[in-house]
């Protein structure tokens, strides 16, 4: 997912583990924001 706010740019990752898969359970959501000048 993407947004803005106050011309930021920001994505968003949900990511988790799977007691499955043989990972650590747990719920993260984690932002990024892009970089102001984009070549």
């Amino acid at each position: 997912m993407t947004y803005e706010v106050n011309g930021k740019q920001y994505v968003v990752i949900s990511a988790g583990g799977h007691g499955s898969f043989g990972t650590k359970m747990g719920d993260y959501i984690v932002a990024y924001a892009l970089p102001d000048d984009v070549k």
